[in-house]
């Protein structure tokens, strides 16, 4: 399957707990300092929105944003455009990527040690609908890609691949999870060796 447009998500352990207005200034010194690959272009605050993207830094290339959706907090990459010839290389350099901005945020002081994201458990979320309907077909098809990157990310980790049951018109999401807790830095030596 050739996917150019996909999201990951990351999800925060549940003990987090702060003011997420702090994003804002967050991302707006990372555009400043250009403190993550890419081209950064504004930030933007959906905080207002149900369920919906929280604070966002958009880039040319990956919208991330301090999601809510179905109530559960996380990092969600929102994949536009970028490198790579096929999903599978597309994939690893996302989460290459968001992992980076991930350690990056939990690493921030003025977040104080107050956001973990679990690294041994995300989402995937196929942003085409045409070429990924929500169906049991296409995420067999998908799934090789996944499993692919899966041992590549978490080598000698036992690695489960699920389809999540969600309404047919919702994005095709599948489940990855490593089967032990990880922490962004460990998962970024893994994904950066």
């Amino acid at each position: 399957m050739s996917i150019q447009r996909f999201c990951l998500k990351f999800f925060a352990a549940p003990e987090t707990g702060f003011d997420d207005a702090i994003f804002i200034e967050i991302f707006h010194e990372w555009i400043r300092l250009k403190a993550v690959p890419g081209v950064l272009l504004d930030v933007a605050d959906y905080r207002h929105v149900p369920d919906g993207p929280g604070i966002m830094l958009i880039s040319h290339e990956i919208n991330f944003a301090m999601d809510y959706a179905e109530g559960h907090f996380g990092l969600l990459a929102q994949r536009k455009l970028g490198p790579g010839e096929t999903h599978q290389a597309r994939l690893l350099d996302l989460i290459r990527t968001t992992v980076t901005f991930g350690a990056l945020l939990e690493a921030d002081s003025r977040l104080a040690g107050r956001l973990r994201l679990e690294a041994g458990r995300f989402h995937y979320m196929a942003n085409d609908r045409l070429l990924a309907p929500n169906t049991e077909t296409a995420f067999a098809a998908l799934r090789p890609d996944l499993e692919a990157m899966a041992g590549l990310i978490y080598p000698g980790r036992p690695v489960s691949i699920s389809r999540l049951d969600n309404d047919p018109r919702d994005r095709l999401t599948a489940i990855i999870e490593s089967g032990s807790s990880l922490t962004m830095p460990a998962l970024l030596e893994s994904v950066v060796a």
